[in-house]
């Protein structure tokens, strides 16, 4: 997302607000005046007030500035690129900097910096002993003072407001192509407040704050270079050249010369059958020589067959069958095998490199097939035909096999598992190995590994339901005649009341027969009252009521015992005195129903059967070999076996072609115009015919210098530098050729991996933009589209951007990129030429990158001195050329 930038004219210190008057002091400063009133609060109305007076700071009383004032200078220090049509600036830390010390009161928006930027040539800035600069007056007549405010301002971020304050000082002075420059920053005034110089001034010494110096390059800059760009195209030669091919003489014309594609060839352009006669000389020639005579070991040499290396009879692949006849291809081939030839140091040094980690992995390789060997004789010899005594030997390793929520010790024993972890520990099977200190007394069977397992994952039994000396549910429920009393119980918890219905039941089954009928009526006197207590919702002694109701041991209590439990519940107490939890605690002491505990025990056999198979080192593919094997790379699916060198090589074949033929990467390349851009295409045929002689060529190299490589392989498949998603790699441009079916033909489909299926659209610009600016941004972006056409006078939606997959460059001036993009598609898209990230800039002049009606600041400057409006109008906006892809590709709309 942009940053949008809102400018200010300037910003200073709310107590300049004090200042009446422009007035100076003889020291130059600036004097305000603010009113101080003394209130006595012990006698209300015992006041005083005076006008306290004081001088601010001003220009004469700055000695220099510390290093950390100044946050950014553009351009950079030493910089030798600097564009001459941009101003130079300093921005500083403190918002406030620039007209801190000013000793000048705004006039609205306009404030003069009490400090200047000044750029100039080393000739016309010349630092001086004492900390001063001598400056000539051709810098201070492109510097006048009287212009100041408007070279100065903050910047601020329109989405968060004031949190990113800069203050920034611009030198308006435009600069001289490819050279030179000094920037000093500088007071603007004199110590007594005056202009540090006049208009017309021959020259002045003054302070030196701060000051670098960088140098331009030649004149012009991104807008002007990338707005001379122009869709081109091309010509008759452009991506195509024709291959001499000398014929015995006959009489009559010879054939026409066969068309060779480059590398990058012309949109729809296609490879013409070459003449019959060309086709058969080169296939007597090609063909190999057979002299009965010749010695074994001293072969005649001829022609290289280019398939020989990857397939037993290269005559059944017509991919191969196709250099006999056709020269272009055996040309191609050529340039291959030549740069093989011109790098084979380079290349040789890659695979050597790759061939030095082969014997590391190696010994990683036989120290595994070692240790399945070793295990497997273990295992069919010394493990446990039984499964739990078997996952038992596995217990200690449970740590450290992997699932993908945790460990399986994790698994087995977690949770709500009974299964400790500690009966998977090395010290358990210690204890369970018998001996006769340790088993001696044990029951038979009793450190079983099996039966101690199965014990260990059982559920725990849960409490007696009946606890003894506690009251159970189940004999009151006998007593009342309910069934289920623990459901009664509870929901007398949730209520927080005991129901009354029960409790008289309980009343009436009391047993009365034994007493008197005094002591009956005393009875059903207090039960009365006890029933109105519940019913009413208070609390009661319930402890005590059912002790009398329902005696502990089961007989009634003695006549006089009654009495006295009755004459106790008779007595009055507060509420907050009974038993508050009485109904809870009942709860408790009654219900003993079983807990609600989780148990979830583990299938033995099958946690067993699933260790054994990860650890089985006789199983057809045990895990452990996919463990090791991923730890090297590079192997292509090679046998368990110590491995073969088959050199995967990052070294992108076109830059070994741009290296050695450049002309080949694009023929006529330098016939293109300046300034001009061309869409073309990647030649299929022209990548694999030079894959293949380049392939050829190293195969046989690193067989000569003793090299042992693996038969079939391709150490060079990657042609034009496709980035890989990881960015750390690029991505390949073929198969290896021993996948490359037998019936197809140069440039298929087959050859070729998803990333790289299909040719793609190219885009070259012939151009010194990149040269100044390589970093500059190339996409495409679709046109949108009305009636299934593009609209090319509608905004595209530049956020739907096509990224190069590839680019490159023939010459400094010549650049290419390459689009995973159909090439007949290119004609709905604009191709974009977008402007480096620079961060902010000003135009230092009516630059033709601004809209006329910006360009009003440098008509009269005298008229426009804010700063603010000097920053928004010469703000140089990122800059963008867009071509339509219509005008590049042939028949488009």
């Amino acid at each position: 997302m942009a940053v949008r930038l809102d400018f200010y004219a300037w910003r200073r210190s709310t107590v300049f607000e004090a200042v009446a008057t422009p007035a100076l002091t003889p020291a130059g400063r600036l004097t305000g005046r603010v009113p101080l009133t003394l209130r006595n609060t012990e006698r209300l109305g015992d006041t005083a007030t005076e006008s306290v007076v004081f001088d601010l700071l001003g220009p004469g009383d700055v000695g220099g500035l510390k290093p950390a004032a100044v946050r950014r200078v553009v351009p950079a220090p030493g910089s030798t690129e600097a564009e001459n049509t941009k101003c130079a600036y300093v921005e500083f830390s403190a918002p406030d900097l620039p007209w801190r010390y000013t000793p000048r009161l705004a006039a609205g928006r306009q404030l003069a910096p009490w400090l200047v930027l000044v750029v100039g040539t080393p000739e016309e800035i010349v630092p001086q002993p004492g900390g001063t600069v001598a400056i000539s007056a051709s810098a201070l007549g492109a510097h006048r003072l009287v212009e100041s405010p408007r070279w100065a301002h903050v910047q601020d971020d329109v989405d968060h407001p004031g949190q990113r304050l800069v203050s920034r000082l611009l030198s308006p002075r435009p600069l001289a192509g490819n050279t030179g420059h000094r920037a000093v920053i500088v007071p603007a005034f004199t110590p007594n407040g005056a202009p540090a110089w006049a208009d017309g001034s021959p020259g002045v010494t003054v302070t030196l704050l701060y000051s670098w110096e960088f140098t331009t390059a030649p004149a012009g800059d991104f807008p002007t270079l990338a707005a001379r760009l122009r869709p081109h195209s091309g010509d008759a030669t452009l991506g195509r050249v024709a291959l001499a091919y000398p014929l015995p003489p006959s009489p009559g014309p010879g054939p026409e010369a066969p068309i060779v594609r480059g590398a990058l060839a012309p949109l729809d352009s296609v490879d013409v059958d070459i003449p019959v006669e060309i086709g058969d000389d080169l296939e007597t020639i090609a063909a190999p020589v057979l002299d009965p005579a010749a010695d074994a070991r001293r072969p005649v040499v001829s022609l290289p067959v280019y398939g020989d290396a990857w397939v037993a009879d290269p005559t059944l692949a017509l991919w191969s069958a196709q250099f006999r006849r056709d020269p272009r291809h055996r040309a191609v081939a050529g340039l291959g095998a030549k740069a093989g030839i011109d790098e084979q140091d380079k290349i040789v040094d890659a695979a050597v490199a790759q061939a030095g980690a082969l014997a590391a992995a190696s010994e990683r390789i036989r120290a595994l097939t070692a240790g399945l060997a070793a295990a497997s004789a273990l295992w069919n010899r010394r493990l446990p035909q039984d499964r739990l005594r078997r996952l038992v030997v596995f217990g200690p390793a449970l740590r450290g096999m992997q699932t993908q929520t945790g460990t399986v010790l994790d698994r087995a024993t977690g949770g709500a598992r009974p299964l400790p972890p500690a009966i998977f520990s090395a010290a358990a099977r210690r204890v369970l190995r018998p001996g006769p200190a340790r088993t001696r007394h044990a029951a038979d069977g009793a450190t079983d590994p099996r039966a101690v397992l199965e014990v260990a994952n059982r559920c725990a039994e849960p409490p007696p339901r009946a606890p003894d000396g506690l009251p159970h549910s189940d004999h009151l429920s006998e007593v009342v005649g309910v069934r289920n009393l623990d459901k009664v119980l509870r929901a007398a918890a949730g209520t927080g009341r005991v129901p009354v219905r029960r409790l008289r039941d309980l009343v009436g089954a009391f047993d009365r027969s034994p007493y008197s009928a005094s002591t009956v009526g005393f009875f059903e006197q207090v039960m009365r009252q006890i029933l109105d207590r519940v019913e009413a919702g208070r609390p009661i002694p319930l402890f005590d009521v059912l002790t009398v109701l329902e005696p502990r041991d089961g007989h009634p209590l003695p006549e006089q015992d009654l009495l006295i439990a009755l004459r106790a519940l008779l007595s009055e107490r507060p509420d907050d005195e009974y038993d508050t939890p009485v109904l809870d605690d009942l709860v408790i002491e009654v219900l003993t129903e079983r807990p609600d505990r989780p148990c979830d025990p583990v299938d033995l056999d099958r946690l067993a059967d699933a260790v054994a198979d990860a650890v089985d080192p006789t199983a057809h593919h045990p895990v452990v070999v996919d463990r090791v094997l991923d730890t090297i790379d590079g192997l292509d699916d090679q046998p368990l076996t110590p491995p073969e060198l088959s050199p995967d090589l990052d070294i992108p074949a076109w830059q070994l072609l741009r290296d050695h033929d450049p002309d080949w990467l694009l023929p006529g390349a330098g016939t293109m115009p300046v300034d001009r851009v061309v869409a073309v295409t990647t030649n299929l045929v022209f990548v694999d015919a030079y894959l293949l002689g380049l392939n050829t060529q190293i195969l046989g190299e690193l067989r000569f210098r003793n090299i042992a490589v693996r038969a079939g392989s391709t150490p060079l498949r990657q042609f034009w530098s496709r980035a890989a998603p990881d960015g750390e790699s690029f991505l390949d441009d073929i198969h290896g050729v021993h996948l490359w079916p037998t019936g197809s033909a140069l440039g298929s489909g087959t050859h070729q991996p998803p990333a790289a299926a299909g040719a793609d659209l190219v885009i070259v610009a012939r151009t010194p933009l990149f040269r100044r600016y390589p970093h500059t941004v190339v996409y495409l972006t679709p046109a949108p589209l009305a009636g299934g056409e593009p609209d090319w006078d509608a905004a595209p939606d530049l956020a739907q951007r096509i990224i190069p997959s590839f680019q490159g460059s023939i010459t400094p001036e010549i650049v290419f990129f390459g689009f995973d993009l159909d090439p007949a598609l290119g004609g709905q898209h604009w191709v974009v030429f977008e402007e480096p990230p620079h961060g902010v800039q000003f135009f230092s002049g009516p630059h033709e990158g601004l809209s006329p009606a910006r360009r009003h600041v440098y008509t009269d400057p005298l008229l426009h001195l804010d700063g603010a409006e000097f920053a928004d109008a010469a703000y140089a906006d990122p800059y963008r050329v867009m071509v339509r892809g219509s005008s590049l590709i042939p028949g488009a709309l």
